[in-house]
């Protein structure tokens, strides 16, 4: 019977992934998510990235013109990344997702095996969160939702980042300095400015190269 249990596939459990795309883009000059990196806004990149590896995808903030994804609103107005989680892990709930695995939409090169790796991980934490080279990457994490009670008594005693966030959980770090697929072997780089831009496209070679969709592999 033990023989038995251990050979029986594992259930599947279902994963909402959710694009963060609610910020101001300040720093960039634009609405970065619809920046064009090698002929592709960044929202597109993340997509093609993010999609294999989930059940159902939305997006965090507001709609973008082009992508036909659910739209989760802020609970709460200009209130921070915690707000977007907050009303993520309750819209996650209602539609019967237990897991949420969280994108930022402004980081193209993401490995294609982020969710698997955060999924191991978990187990009976509330949060598993990408890290690199001592660097947390709390926008790249696997939640439970059963953890939205914490979350909110955070929110409720005025925390507003994702980092500070964790404090108040049950997580786990799950390491990705083995996997270098971006510029300077940085899967998680960012493009927050023009200069970011420039950097993304010279690891591209898109200047020699114009579209070989180098970076969706």
């Amino acid at each position: 019977m033990v023989t038995e249990a251990l050979n029986r596939p594992e259930r599947h459990v279902r994963a909402l992934g959710v694009i963060l795309a609610g910020g101001a883009s300040r720093r960039y000059g634009s609405d970065k998510a619809l920046a064009v990196l090698n002929g592709a806004p960044l929202l597109q990149w993340v997509v093609t990235r993010a999609r294999p590896q989930v059940d159902s995808l939305a997006i965090s903030g507001a709609a973008r013109r082009g992508f036909a994804l659910p739209v989760i609103a802020d609970g709460v107005k200009n209130a921070g990344p915690l707000s977007a989680l907050c009303s993520i892990l309750g819209w996650a709930e209602r539609e019967g997702f237990p897991l949420v695995a969280t994108f930022s939409c402004d980081t193209p090169f993401i490995p294609s095996g982020v969710v698997s790796s955060l999924r191991q991980a978990l187990e009976d934490y509330d949060c598993a969160v990408a890290g690199r080279g001592g660097a947390v990457h709390p926008t790249f994490a696997l939640w439970d939702v059963r953890a939205r009670g914490k979350v909110e008594t955070a929110f409720a005693t005025g925390v507003r980042s994702l980092h500070d966030a964790i404090a108040y959980v049950n997580s786990t770090l799950v390491d990705f300095s083995t996997c270098r697929h971006g510029p300077g072997g940085d899967p998680f780089f960012n493009i927050n400015s023009l200069e970011d831009m420039d950097v993304a496209r010279a690891w591209l070679g898109e200047a020699a190269r114009p579209y070989e969709g180098r970076g969706f592999s």
